[in-house]
């Protein structure tokens, strides 16, 4: 039986791109995923979308994908406004964790244990600024600086990929092996 992705697709327009280059990866992993018999459904967040079709189609995947650029040390507002309409309500969440009387275990009632999330972000910023301790994210990583959008997909219950940036993507860019790094990432993880 086929396995299905949905691929969220952030690549915004902003004030200093058009969301062209995540686009592009996008229609990559589109193509890659395609050959390899997966059924994609892609959502481009610069069109309007219906939260019920949107929930309807996070149920029916078994991976999501997200893609989106860095825009003021976060993604785009609405990679958050979709993640705070779509996954609200007991259809997506499943519950904190908890029980009545205690605190305990919050974050850990997700019921989407059999999916899988990957992040694919680009950044002007380059790889030094995340991780070398005496630059800006202090030595963080790029999995540290997107932490919120991990523990969104850990509350949810899905499992971690391995994540993807493309860094230096304007004043510096290497597209050309960031692509190859792309490929070579979706082919080993689905």
């Amino acid at each position: 039986m086929s396995k299905n992705v949905l691929i969220i697709d952030a690549g915004i327009e902003g004030a200093f791109a058009k969301g062209e280059l995540n686009h592009h990866y996008v229609a990559m992993a589109k193509e890659i995923l395609v050959s390899k018999g997966y059924n994609v459904t892609i959502t481009d967040l610069n069109q309007p979308y219906e939260v019920k079709d949107q929930q309807e189609k996070f149920l029916a995947a078994d991976f999501i994908l997200v893609q989106f650029p860095g825009y003021w040390m976060a993604g785009p507002w609405q990679l958050k406004r979709y993640f705070d309409e779509v996954f609200s309500g007991p259809i997506t969440v499943g519950g904190d964790g908890r029980h009545r009387g205690t605190d305990a275990k919050y974050g850990t009632g997700g019921v989407h244990t059999q999916k899988r999330y990957m992040l694919s972000s680009t950044w002007n910023a380059p790889l030094s600024a995340f991780d070398a301790q005496d630059e800006f994210w202090g030595g963080i990583g790029i999995d540290g600086a997107l932490k919120p959008y991990h523990k969104t997909f850990e509350f949810l219950g899905l499992k971690q990929l391995p994540t993807f940036v493309a860094n230096d993507v304007i004043k510096n860019p290497s597209h050309d092996e960031d692509f190859a790094r792309f490929k070579e990432l979706i082919n080993a993880n689905f």
